[in-house]
């Protein structure tokens, strides 16, 4: 897989024409306007599987191809997951806080839209330690302890915040440095490659899932970060 930062780098003129003289422009056509149909009315917000990993797709389709259009869209879909935030929502990083609050880091961190991620993150920061992670006994990125610890890192090291203010407190953060210990957190473009590395099977876009994980999503991701 490309390296995420592959858009920002290119020249827009030069991946235009590529994605111009590219098959796979019809599919990633096909895929935006099944997923603008669909998307609104999914339940769930999550990275994964959800909305969340639908509004990163919109927001790489709209630099890919100069159309705000679709940055709109990605900034509705955004107000209405943060609209749902209220509910009791898990802390994976799979479907619940963990992702969704990463994924609103990358857009900022990213230049893909401006925002305050203190205030919008500052909910999820304190739902996520009401969860003792020393009591965390699955260690994956999607479900365990390091879902949660690359989203803590990720908040703990962005440019995005307030550097004056610690997102989780000092207990917290003693607490969750012991469990962690000396344990290797997966870095961004390791946590690309899950999110990407299955595909749907078949060529009907209908039949297959919305969100990143072997779903449309994901194709059109791969479609974009693939046209260097």
């Amino acid at each position: 897989m490309k390296n995420v930062a592959l858009l920002n780098n290119k020249s827009k003129d030069s991946v235009i024409e590529q994605f111009k003289k590219n098959k796979s422009a019809d599919l990633l056509m096909r895929i935006s306007h099944h997923l603008v149909i669909h998307s609104s009315f999914m339940n769930n917000l999550g990275l994964f599987n959800g909305k969340m990993g639908i509004v990163l797709f919109f927001a790489h389709l709209s630099r890919f191809t100069e159309n705000i259009i679709y940055d709109n869209y990605a900034s509705d879909l955004l107000d209405e997951i943060c609209a749902n935030l209220h509910k009791r929502y898990p802390v994976d990083f799979e479907d619940g806080l963990c992702g969704i609050g990463w994924g609103i880091e990358y857009l900022a961190q990213n230049g893909f839209m401006e925002i305050d991620t203190d205030d919008i993150l500052s909910e999820i920061d304190k739902k996520i330690m009401e969860y003792d992670p020393r009591r965390i006994t699955k260690g994956g990125i999607m479900r365990g302890l390091e879902g949660l610890s690359f989203y803590i890192q990720t908040r703990l090291t962005s440019p995005c915040r307030n550097q004056t203010k610690i997102p989780f407190d000092e207990i917290y953060i003693s607490d969750w440095r012991k469990k962690i210990g000396s344990m290797n957190i997966s870095t961004q473009q390791e946590v690309w490659t899950t999110l990407l590395q299955t595909v749907p099977e078949g060529d009907d876009i209908t039949t297959w899932r919305f969100g990143l994980c072997d779903g449309c999503a994901g194709v059109g991701l791969r479609i974009m970060l693939s046209n260097d």
